[in-house]
C-alpha cells in the first residue's frame, strides 16, 4: 500500500473512531486486512465492539443460524450483517447504551483468487451488507482479472473502510476517488429505508421482546383495513405469487373477509428478514392489493402460531398442509409443550384453521386437530405446484 493511500486511510480511520458509531464486523476471510486497519491505529475500542471471522462453513453456519445457499453472495452478506447487528444491539445494551440509531452490523463475503487450482473464468466478487435500526444497505465488486490475491485483499480492505466510513456519515472522498478507477472493477449497490416504527419492530424482534404487530396500511381498498381482521394468511411471501393470491380469493369467497396478510421478521432458523428483502416482498404484493379480497398487511416478531394467536384472538388462519404439519412438530414446541396443550392455547384464543391441501404434501391429521380446523378440498381451488422456492431458483439462474 503506497504512502497516498496510507496517509488517506489513517485520517479517515482516525475521524470513523471519533464518530458516535458503535460498529460488529463480519468478514468471511477475504478483507480481514480491513479489522487490521481499523485496530492498528489506536482507539479502535471506540468503534469496532467486536470483530468476527466466521472462516470454516461450521462457523458461518454457527453465525447466520443456517447453512447458506452460496458461502458468497449478497443474501448471505445481508444475513451477516442482521447476525452482527444483533451481537451489537446486545453488547451495547450490555453496557447500559441505549442508542439504537448509532448501531450498524457490517457482514462482508468474499470469492478472491485461489492460486494454482483457480478455475477458468471463476468471478471474483465482494458482498458489503449493513443493517441499523432504519436501514439496509449491500454493495457488490465485481472484480476485473489479472491481480494477485494479495492486491485483491488490499482493494477489499479499502471498499470496507469506505464503506464504515459512508455509514458513519464520514466523508472520504480521497478513497472513494481510488476505488473509482474502472481498473478496479465494477460497483453497484442496495439501500432500503424503513419507519422508525418497523425500526423498532426490528430491534424488539432481536432482542426478543414481547410478540407485537405493526399495520402497514397499504391496501388500496380503505374498508378493508381493519384492526380486528377475520382472516390472517401468515407467510413469507418470499414473493407473494399467484398461488397466494389463489388461495386468498377462495378463502374470500367461502367466508366473506378480506384476506389480511402477516410477515414474521423473525424466523425459527435463521436470521430476521432485513429491510431488502422486505422491500422486495411488499413490492411482489403491489399488483394483488387492490383486489377485493386482499385486506392489511401486518408486521411482526413472532414467527410461531402461539404468538399469532395471541395477537389475532379470534382469527382465522390460513395455511398450507406443510405449514399444519409443521405447527404440531414436536421440534417447534416450546418448553414443556404438548399437542394437547397448544390444542387448549388455540381453542382458549378461540383460534382457527382453514387448510389448503397441496398435491405434493402428505396430509394426515388427528381428529383432535381436525377439530379446530376446516379443510378446503383440492378441487375448490387451483393447486399448480407454483412455489416462492421455484420462482427464487429461476431467478438466480436468470441472473447468473
Amino acid at each position: 500500500m503506497d504512502t497516498r493511500i496510507a496517509e488517506e486511510l489513517l485520517k479517515v480511520i482516525q475521524q470513523i473512531h471519533a464518530s458516535k458509531y458503535r460498529i460488529v464486523l463480519s468478514v468471511t476471510g477475504g478483507g480481514s486486512g480491513a479489522i487490521f486497519e481499523l485496530l492498528r491505529h489506536g482507539k479502535g475500542s471506540a468503534t469496532l465492539l467486536e470483530a468476527l471471522v466466521p472462516y470454516g462453513k461450521n462457523a458461518l453456519k454457527y453465525l447466520i443460524g443456517r447453512e447458506p445457499d452460496s458461502y458468497c453472495s449478497e443474501e448471505t452478506a445481508r444475513e451477516m450483517a442482521m447476525a452482527s447487528f444483533e451481537r451489537a444491539l446486545k453488547l451495547c445494551n450490555k453496557e447500559g447504551s441505549t442508542n439504537t440509531g448509532n448501531i450498524i452490523g457490517i457482514g462482508v463475503s468474499c470469492k478472491l483468487l485461489r492460486g494454482e487450482d483457480e478455475r477458468y473464468g471463476r468471478k471474483h466478487e465482494v458482498h458489503i451488507a449493513s443493517q441499523s435500526f432504519l436501514q439496509t444497505t449491500a454493495t457488490c465488486l465485481t472484480l476485473l482479472e489479472n491481480r494477485s490475491r494479495e492486491e485483491e485483499e488490499d482493494i477489499v480492505s479499502l471498499l470496507i473502510i469506505y464503506r464504515i466510513a459512508q455509514l458513519c456519515k464520514i466523508e472520504s472522498n480521497g478513497i472513494r476517488s481510488l476505488l473509482m478507477i474502472p481498473e478496479f472493477g465494477y460497483i453497484t449497490n442496495k439501500i432500503a429505508e424503513v419507519s422508525p416504527d418497523i425500526g423498532y419492530l426490528l430491534v424488539n424482534t432481536l432482542l426478543q421482546e414481547e410478540a407485537e404487530k405493526i399495520s402497514l396500511g397499504i391496501s388500496n381498498l380503505p374498508g378493508n383495513n381493519t384492526s380486528h381482521p377475520g382472516m390472517i394468511f401468515a407467510g413469507s411471501f418470499n414473493p407473494f405469487h399467484k398461488k397466494h393470491a389463489e388461495i386468498a380469493r377462495t378463502a374470500f369467497k367461502k367466508c366473506g373477509f378480506p384476506v389480511c396478510l402477516e410477515i414474521s421478521l423473525a424466523n425459527v432458523d435463521k436470521t430476521p428478514i432485513d429491510f431488502i428483502s422486505l422491500k422486495y416482498r411488499l413490492h411482489s404484493l403491489e399488483e394483488y392489493m387492490s383486489e377485493e379480497f386482499m385486506g392489511d398487511v401486518y408486521l411482526t416478531n413472532t414467527p410461531l402460531f402461539e404468538g399469532k394467536a395471541t395477537l389475532f384472538l379470534g382469527c382465522c388462519f390460513l395455511i398450507g398442509t406443510d405449514t399444519l404439519n409443521r405447527i404440531f412438530n414436536e421440534k417447534y414446541y416450546r418448553e414443556g409443550e404438548t399437542k394437547e396443550s397448544l390444542l387448549g392455547y388455540f381453542k382458549a384464543r378461540k383460534v382457527h384453521f382453514l387448510v389448503f391441501q397441496r398435491k405434493d404434501v402428505d396430509f394426515d391429521i388427528d381428529d383432535d386437530i381436525r377439530s379446530i380446523c376446516e379443510v378446503v378440498k383440492l378441487n375448490e381451488y387451483e393447486d399448480d405446484g407454483t412455489s416462492s422456492r421455484h420462482i427464487r431458483k429461476g431467478m438466480h439462474k436468470t441472473r447468473f
